[in-house]
């Protein structure tokens, strides 16, 4: 276990979201991992044991892996989960320490929102196009607007990972 701070714990309407949102990205993440190991158990059984393959389910189970990994990414930037050096950053003074936090935080916003943008696009498009998945009939504009909902989590959680002091290089978390 970590010493990184998480999302604040007092009592107030946003602690009360965070707390909920914390709970909804696990239960979320819990979910899809459980219907990936049913839809592919399913998957083989029927394949194996019926000779009756079921392609849904392997595309279905795709969607999920991705998903999950997309909000699970997005959890991750709550708690400063994702990579960096902090053996290079503890050589600056604290006020250098504290430039590269912002800094860092600053770059990160940015490539996630030009994400979302991407993702945007694609999902307008895909939902003016009408078109849908091959196998499971799932809308295209669906798949990508769970990417798009994950890139806004992720630039939110990175943002309260920074008030919250996780992305202070004394918070580093070290793997």
């Amino acid at each position: 276990m970590s010493n990184t701070p998480t999302t604040d714990r007092s009592t107030g309407p946003w602690s009360r979201a965070g707390h909920w949102l914390d709970r909804a990205e696990f239960w979320f993440i819990a979910l899809s991992c459980a219907g990936i190991v049913v839809l592919v158990f399913a998957g083989v059984l029927s394949r194996f044991v019926f000779s009756q393959p079921m392609a849904w389910s392997e595309e279905l189970a795709r969607y999920l892996f991705l998903w999950a990994a997309l909000v699970g990414a997005a959890a991750g930037c709550r708690n400063n989960q994702h990579g960096g050096i902090p053996l290079l950053v503890h050589k600056f003074p604290p006020g250098g320490q504290r430039f590269v936090e912002v800094l860092v935080t600053v770059l990160v916003i940015t490539v996630l929102v030009v994400l979302a943008w991407q993702s945007l696009g694609s999902t307008r498009q895909a939902l003016e196009s009408g078109q849908t998945s091959l196998a499971s009939g799932i809308p295209v504009w669906v798949i990508n607007g769970i990417a798009l909902v994950a890139y806004a989590l992720a630039i939110l959680r990175t943002a309260q990972g920074f008030k919250a002091g996780a992305y202070h290089p004394r918070n580093a978390v070290a793997e």
